[in-house]
């Protein structure tokens, strides 16, 4: 039996579909552009060249069809188990479920929260249901490896009815990267104490105790800790509430801006890409440079508390885009921690591993690149949900 898993963005669909058993990659695939007049849908299945087509890709449902009819052409889902996404938020929803109307019922009721994301995975949930209608639909949620954080880390200081009413408190996100991550140095360091950097667009860091998180910079939305690429990060409420009425913002409005016009496209304004800021500092644009320097600050900030939160670390680990390949990035945020124990090595990073240590040889805290997998923690996920489920219906 097969497993499929989605990861829908915005103009884009990715998927892999694993041996159930074995849990081998057998095929793979991404779309491209979707609404656009070319889109570009490329795919490849295991041991075999990749195979990349230019072609106008309409909408979801066609995108999605695609690589199910390249998958269906090679005889790859005839015993297709079910389809996996990496969920995001859901009210009083965690964990590894099956995507039943109350589920979806209860994504809609945080939709405010995650709006971006809950909008698009909602869309491939339905065009999965309508392609594939007998085929279960389950969500690994991201708040699910955050569920061991204590509840001194994730309350706020707002009257207690409030949390027991509304469930306001943090969640934590990015939880499939993160628990890649965990994992994956513990195989590779034997660390118990990991601080999971995730930078990219989308930035979050975590720190991780015996394989979960016990704290991260993510709230009850994916809107603060670090800045993000358009997300503005952490602000202070008053400042918001000030700057609402100064300049007469409803709450729609207000929220436009904190999603889309902050973060480091918000300092630079120019972009909220760590490729493009690098090409902006080296061109001496002070902006890039002052938005490179804040996310650098920032980063360095949750590093440091959660060395206290852990009692030191084994491991900080650098992920995702910005963080499996930006030298830079790298350098900057561990640079002048020499007292903490932490040293880097530049010729390692600047040889930009794909996959290893870079920390001098003298450092007490290894620092490492290690490249994410969260379609596999997801499969994984989902394989021990069927499994489970499995004897419960004979």
């Amino acid at each position: 039996m097969t497993l499929l898993i989605a990861n829908p963005g915005s103009t884009s669909f990715k998927c892999k579909l694993y041996d159930l058993t074995t849990m081998q990659l057998l095929f793979q695939a991404n779309v491209e552009r979707i609404g656009d007049k070319e889109g570009i849908y490329s795919f490849n299945r295991a041991g075999k060249e990749k195979i990349v087509l230019k072609q106008h890709v309409p909408d979801y449902h066609v995108a999605v069809n695609l690589t199910l009819m390249s998958m269906k052409e090679a005889h790859l889902i005839d015993d297709l188990a079910a389809v996996g996404f990496k969920t995001v938020h859901a009210k009083g929803v965690t964990g590894c479920v099956e995507l039943s109307d109350d589920v979806l019922k209860a994504m809609e009721e945080y939709r405010s929260l995650a709006p971006v994301h809950t909008d698009i995975y909602l869309l491939a949930i339905s065009v999965f249901k309508s392609l594939l209608p007998s085929i279960p639909r389950v969500g690994l949620f991201e708040t699910h490896f955050h569920v061991n954080i204590p509840p001194e880390a994730y309350l706020y200081a707002i009257p207690y009815e409030y949390y027991e009413k509304h469930g306001i408190r943090k969640y934590g996100f990015h939880g499939a990267s993160h628990r890649y991550i965990g994992m994956r140095a513990k195989e590779l360091f034997g660390a118990q104490k990991v601080i999971s950097c995730h930078l990219g667009g989308s930035s979050s860091i975590c720190a991780i105790k015996d394989g979960w998180s016990i704290d991260t910079s993510m709230g009850m939305s994916p809107q603060s800790g670090l800045p993000n690429a358009k997300r503005v990060g952490d602000l202070d409420p008053f400042g918001l509430l000030y700057l609402m009425e100064q300049e007469n913002l409803s709450v729609q409005q207000v929220g436009k801006i904190l999603m889309s016009k902050g973060g480091i496209y918000g300092i630079s304004g120019t972009s909220g890409d760590f490729r493009d800021i690098e090409q902006g500092m080296d061109n001496g644009d002070k902006r890039a440079e002052l938005a490179f320097k804040t996310f650098v600050y920032n980063a360095k900030r949750y590093i440091g508390e959660y060395l206290v939160a852990l009692n030191g670390a084994d491991c900080i680990v650098f992920t995702a885009g910005a963080g499996e390949h930006s030298t830079r990035l790298r350098k900057a945020i561990v640079s002048n921690m020499d007292n903490l124990g932490i040293v880097l090595d530049d010729e390692k990073n600047n040889a930009n591993p794909k996959e290893g240590l870079i920390s001098h040889d003298t450092s007490r805290i290894k620092v490492a690149v290690i490249p994410t997998n969260e379609e596999y923690v997801v499969a994984s996920a989902v394989k021990q949900y069927l499994e489970q489920k499995r004897p419960r219906n004979r």
